[in-house]
């Protein structure tokens, strides 16, 4: 034990590498063995200064501390690539090629004269043995860098869903402001054509509104409210925003006069606006007092849109009996 390094605080340091070799190991496997045993000897101190144990050594080559012990009682024959790994740590431990010992290719003679010792099915199976278990520490190495990557890609996924959920309550934040400033629009807008219409029933009797609108309807306060309702349902609707154009003759629905319905219906039929017009009659027939629909429905007939009085009518029966 010339060779070994003074530990600190061990009274048999690296005895672990002192392995008792059977009778029946045969002389190739028991050379390599007691030169691996005195190369693990070489190994160097731990900062504390205390000798490494086996573990520790196994780490560095590495092997489990299971299998170096197998290699240095001669159990098993260890392959090529950890005797080479084990003569690379001991010679620079040592100081240097010279202080190791032996050089790698004598090392590596006497692990060709062991390997000769077993049968040639035992070698391949080593030789492969000590491959798939070179495979498994990359594997595991790569396994760790994937495992990393992937919880950094969940922690981005969940940031991103934050993201996701906070503009949809900003969307949401916008449609009702949106939604409340229509609503506003509308009734300020009728509520002039309200005014307007008081004015002009103070001072005259409303024109009759025919099929085809002309310029002294423009003076009909019927005509300027649903004139208004129906440029803005139109922009909305040519601007994609369906669900503010609903919005908008949802409020109407509720604070129009029949007269003032059954003008938008036609100022809505004039612009080819069918569908919004089409909706209007439903909303306004299912959700009116009857005797407001059955007004609507006069001055539909009054305006020549027999066809749209029916389905106003129709629409205020469906509600009635209850059809969806």
């Amino acid at each position: 034990m010339s060779d070994m390094p003074r530990a600190k605080g061990s009274s048999a340091p690296y005895g672990w590498t002192t392995k008792e070799l059977g009778s029946d190991v045969p002389p190739g496997k028991r050379a390599l063995a007691a030169e691996l045993q005195r190369l693990c000897r070489l190994l160097a101190l731990n900062p504390d200064g205390s000798a490494p144990t086996q573990k520790q050594a196994a780490d560095r080559l590495p092997v489990s501390d299971t299998s170096l012990s197998r290699f240095l009682s001669a159990a098993y024959l260890p392959g090529i690539a950890i005797v080479r790994a084990l003569h690379a740590v001991a010679t620079i431990d040592a100081g240097g090629a010279e202080k190791a010992g032996i050089t790698l290719t004598d090392l590596e003679k006497l692990h060709s004269q062991a390997a000769a010792e077993l049968c040639g099915d035992c070698v391949k199976l080593r030789d492969e043995v000590s491959t798939l278990r070179q495979q498994a520490v990359e594997s595991a190495i790569e396994l760790t860098a994937v495992q990393k990557e992937a919880a950094a890609l969940r922690e981005e996924a969940a940031a991103l869903k934050r993201e996701v959920q906070a503009l949809k309550a900003e969307v949401q934040a916008l449609k009702a402001q949106e939604v409340h400033t229509l609503k506003t629009s509308a009734r300020r807008t009728i509520q002039a054509g309200h005014r307007s219409r008081l004015a002009a029933r103070a001072g005259a009797a409303l024109l009759p509104v025919p099929p085809r609108m002309g310029d002294r309807q423009q003076s009909n306060p019927e005509m300027r409210a649903a004139l208004n309702v129906a440029r803005q349902a139109e922009a909305l609707q040519i601007g994609g925003r369906q669900d503010g154009a609903l919005a908008l003759l949802h409020n109407s629905a509720e604070v129009l006069s029949p007269a003032e319905t059954a003008t938008l219906v036609c100022v809505l039929r004039e612009g080819q606006l069918d569908e919004l017009a089409g909706t209007l009659i439903h909303i306004y027939g299912r959700d009116n007092p009857h005797p407001h629909v059955m007004r609507a429905a006069a001055q539909l007939h009054q305006h020549g849109a027999p066809d749209d009085a029916a389905a106003l009518l129709q629409a205020a029966l469906s509600a009635q009996q209850g059809a969806p």
